[in-house]
């Protein structure tokens, strides 16, 4: 059970100010060069540290942008989208022949009263459904709300609010008096001493020359009169402290909880990733953040138990960052900026590699090739070990009785079938090509990809402070195996005037605020239109 705003606490730190990274990407030439592109894993391999990135190194992956999309245009408009969005104003669900509109895996579309069911706890007022979740009873004169559907996404709000929402900050001065213990505290032992007891050894101060001293909000120092009564600093609200102190799991649950009300009515589901995400560039393995990924689960119940998935569909990723621009640096030209753009980039280009999978095999690093094969050591037997001392080991009496299993049955059950560990110098000497970079419960297939384009579109839903925006992604399956493997044999061959096969187009929305009723509504029905147009028969 949590406290209510309206309980004195000790003052947090001044709330963190909102700031938001702009983008001023170098302009692409509509005739930008394949050269470029074969540069990147060298540009990647080169960044030693933060700093080493900069706006000269993005423009080798030939990147337009385009910023302040809205949400419900954040899809490709010119396709057919069967059926209406469930806000729009058309209400056909069927065919013209009186049939369902059926998804690409043959399952019907979530019926309207579920979208309606959903919006309705999100209109919900915050301090309502604050009070709700957080088990307080509500404000006089106000009814208690039912949160059933959006429940986790408003318990995660509420914990994300003791952090950023500083609408109710209140901080004032008052006299110091005794706080009224509570049931709990008056519970007290025989041996311990009792608050007046605590009041009266404390009450005289033991250096009389130097008169006691009150802290004022402002910061400054004020002297106390003997016999004053000290002076201290109290707030009322929500917080507990400073945005950039929230721990990271906050807005992550938050943001997987919105993506999740979306993703149950369409047979999705929302995980986090079994492997470190890491983005291939030819030889190069680039770490990635990568926070959760949406995927359809399968249609088959025994598939679906054992944790397979389809796709991805989209992938998330929330940052802790709250500053990208030094004092003096114009908005666009801190070097935050450019490294918050790197790690959105990085995350949809390896969504982008994970779909392109479809219909192909994982090939490991080194697998065929002699030295993931052949023995080390010109042929020398694995199990042969130096002796580093010189010294002979005791050789073991092959009349020394050994040990039965059967006498002491229990010890052998305890034990694991594969025998001990093996340590990491064991495990070097293991001849065999290096480990996989495949999640095994992922079935990967290019959901949603038009089948006559050569281009595949990525969506991911990005979050810091308290805000979420939507990108999308265009990318071309030739641009891809070149930034992958550094060749390719698909043509150099785009469908639309706007987009040579070289570019990356970039739209994103604007940063939706999830403590603003209107706008977390809007960011909602981005992503429900991102399952919508994902999840459609074509």
């Amino acid at each position: 059970m949590g406290s209510p705003p309206e309980q004195e606490k000790r003052p947090p730190p001044s709330p963190t100010k909102i700031d938001f990274p702009v983008y001023d990407v170098l302009d692409v030439p509509h005739d930008a060069s394949e050269s470029t592109l074969r540069e990147i894993s060298n540009l990647l391999a080169s960044i030693r540290r933060p700093q080493d990135l900069s706006t000269q190194k993005l423009k080798a992956f030939n990147l337009r942008m385009e910023t302040d999309i809205t949400a419900d245009r954040i899809v490709p408009q010119g396709s057919k989208i069967f059926p209406p969005l469930p806000w729009e104003a058309r209400t056909c669900n069927e065919t013209e022949d009186g049939e369902p509109i059926l998804m690409d895996n043959g399952n019907p579309y979530p019926a309207a009263d579920r979208f309606e069911n959903l919006k309705k706890e999100l209109l919900l007022d915050n301090d309502d459904a604050f009070r709700e979740v957080a088990r307080l009873p509500p404000k006089e004169g106000r009814q208690r709300v039912r949160v059933a559907h959006a429940r986790k996404f408003w318990t995660g709000l509420e914990r994300m609010s003791q952090w950023w929402d500083s609408s109710m900050d209140n901080y004032f001065e008052r006299p110091d008096t005794p706080e009224v213990a509570s049931d709990e505290d008056k519970m007290q032992t025989d041996g311990e001493p009792q608050p007046s007891e605590i009041l009266d050894s404390t009450a005289t101060p033991m250096d009389v020359d130097n008169p006691p001293t009150t802290q004022t909000f402002d910061g400054t120092a004020s002297h106390r009169e003997e016999g004053q009564q000290q002076i201290v600093q109290r707030y009322t609200g929500r917080r507990v402290g400073s945005g950039q102190e929230m721990p990271e799991d906050i807005r992550e649950e938050t943001v997987r909880a919105l993506a999740e009300m979306a993703a149950w009515p369409f047979g999705c589901q929302v995980t986090v990733p079994m492997l470190p995400p890491r983005l291939t560039v030819k030889k190069l393995l680039f770490p990635i953040r990568q926070s959760f990924q949406a995927a359809r689960s399968p249609k088959d119940r025994q598939l679906a138990r054992s944790g397979v998935m389809e796709g991805p569909l989209f992938v998330a990723q929330c940052r802790p960052e709250t500053s990208f621009r030094g004092p003096e640096d114009a908005p666009g030209s801190g070097h935050g900026e450019v490294c918050d753009l790197f790690r959105e980039l990085g995350a949809m280009l390896l969504a982008a590699q994970e779909r392109a999978r479809q219909g192909t095999t994982e090939v490991k690093a080194g697998e065929g090739k002699w030295w993931a094969t052949k023995p080390r050591w010109g042929g020398a037997t694995q199990d042969t070990q130096d002796n580093s001392n010189g010294d002979d080991q005791p050789v073991r009496d092959s009349k020394d009785r050994k040990r039965s299993k059967y006498k002491h049955p229990f010890l052998a059950s305890r034990r694991a079938g594969s025998g001990r560990k093996l340590s990491n110098a064991e495990k070097w000497k293991i001849v065999q090509p290096g480990p996989s970079l495949w999640d095994k419960r992922m079935r990967y297939i290019q959901i949603g990809k038009d089948k006559d384009s050569p281009f595949d579109d990525i969506y991911m839903l990005s979050s810091i402070n308290h805000h979420v925006a939507i990108l999308h992604l265009r990318i071309h399956r030739r641009y891809l195996d070149i930034l992958t493997t550094g060749e390719s044999d698909f043509p150099p061959e785009t469908d639309t005037l706007d987009q040579p096969w070289q570019v990356l187009k970039l739209r994103r929305t604007k940063w939706y605020d999830l403590f603003d009723t209107q706008e977390r509504l809007e960011a909602f029905q981005g992503v429900w239109t991102m399952f919508h147009y994902l999840l459609r028969k074509q």
